[in-house]
């Protein structure tokens, strides 16, 4: 893929408890074929993942870096009781470094007993050259090949879940629905519950799922996130990264990516009104979106969190390495992404 090695493991056809277990073997089994190149394992999220990091790292006798995605995590673990105070424990135990994508995570793994030295603050990063601006002309051009109308355009681009707050965005909408467009790209389990939400709304285009969401991000003059919980949001990142004045709520990551009033703006979650005005505001106010981009471009620029993720590899593991990665795909199956200091080498 893109020139790096992809493993991929698990079957995502298979019932659910067999898909997990299929998964683990299939893991571990990489782990084991690939254990004279790893001397390095870095398990995104803190459930399934980490559990592979945690026998990985018992099985190679390598650091381990856990990278949580969500504050919610580690709320989700203790909710399961005995079982989830167990993989808790062995975070703190297994885990040599942790990195931390936004405050609201750094102070669930503090309160989960991690000690904050072994906490590294890296933030969620975004291909600046990829997502980029677009000018007048190039926006009327874009609007043409996506069959867009000339109106002002809101767009939301993720995932079509509960926590994602859509069902919001469209109660807010008939405040907005005589002065724009709005696109919501991307799929998800409500899916079709949202279009039925919508029944009834003007301006209103479901695209679906897409391999990439840039060319709507550039066609667009408002980028929106009503989640109702969030880690650090790459979707909200690549539309600050398109110079998009961003409307997100106040929740996980987000006031951290926000500056409110000068890069975008924040609102409370679950309140239709107040999006409905921060997004009218936003319309109006399309400034703040050159300073979303001056922000990205400072401090989410891939290249530059790339570099801070190589410095805790190398700080982990001083000689070049090549490392191993294991993160959730969108079928459920596991990514692991496996780099070299100088060149990327990915397994999945």
């Amino acid at each position: 893929m893109d020139g790096v090695h992809v493993h991929r493991v698990g079957d995502a056809g298979l019932p659910r408890g067999i898909r997990a277990a299929s998964y683990l073997l299939g893991a571990l089994a990489t782990l084991h074929r690939l254990r004279n190149d790893i001397h390095l394992l870095h398990a995104h999220q803190l459930m399934a993942p980490a559990l592979v990091g945690y026998l990985g790292r018992a099985m190679l006798g390598k650091p381990l870096v856990l990278n949580p995605h969500s504050p919610v995590e580690v709320a989700q673990l203790q909710a399961r009781g005995a079982s989830g105070r167990l993989q808790l424990a062995a975070a703190r135990r297994f885990g040599d470094a942790f990195v931390s994508i936004c405050k609201p995570i750094t102070v669930e793994l503090l309160r989960a007993g991690v000690d904050e030295g072994r906490i590294h603050f890296i933030p969620n990063g975004v291909d600046t050259r990829v997502f980029h601006p677009a000018n007048s002309t190039e926006r009327a051009q874009l609007r043409r090949e996506l069959g867009l109308s000339d109106s002002p355009m809101v767009v939301y681009a993720g995932r079509l879940s509960y926590v994602k707050g859509i069902d919001v965005l469209l109660d807010a909408w008939p405040h907005l629905e005589d002065r724009a467009q709005l696109c919501i790209v991307g799929d998800g389990e409500d899916a079709a519950a949202l279009r039925e939400h919508a029944a009834g709304l003007r301006g209103v285009r479901f695209v679906g799922p897409i391999r990439n969401p840039a060319p709507f991000l550039r066609a667009a003059d408002v980028a929106v996130m009503p989640s109702r919980s969030e880690g650090l949001s790459v979707a909200l990142l690549e539309a600050m990264s398109c110079g998009l004045s961003t409307v997100a709520t106040a929740v996980g990551g987000s006031p951290d990516a926000i500056d409110d009033g000068i890069d975008g703006l924040l609102v409370p979650p679950e309140d239709p009104p107040a999006l409905a005005g921060a997004l009218i505001r936003a319309l109006e106010t399309p400034s703040m979106g050159l300073a979303a981009r001056a922000r990205i471009v400072e401090g989410h620029s891939i290249d530059r969190v790339a570099d801070r993720v190589l410095a805790l590899y190398r700080a982990l593991c001083p000689a070049p390495r090549r490392y191993f990665s294991m993160s959730p795909a969108v079928n459920g199956a596991v990514v692991a992404t496996a780099d070299l200091p100088s060149t990327a080498r990915t397994v999945k």
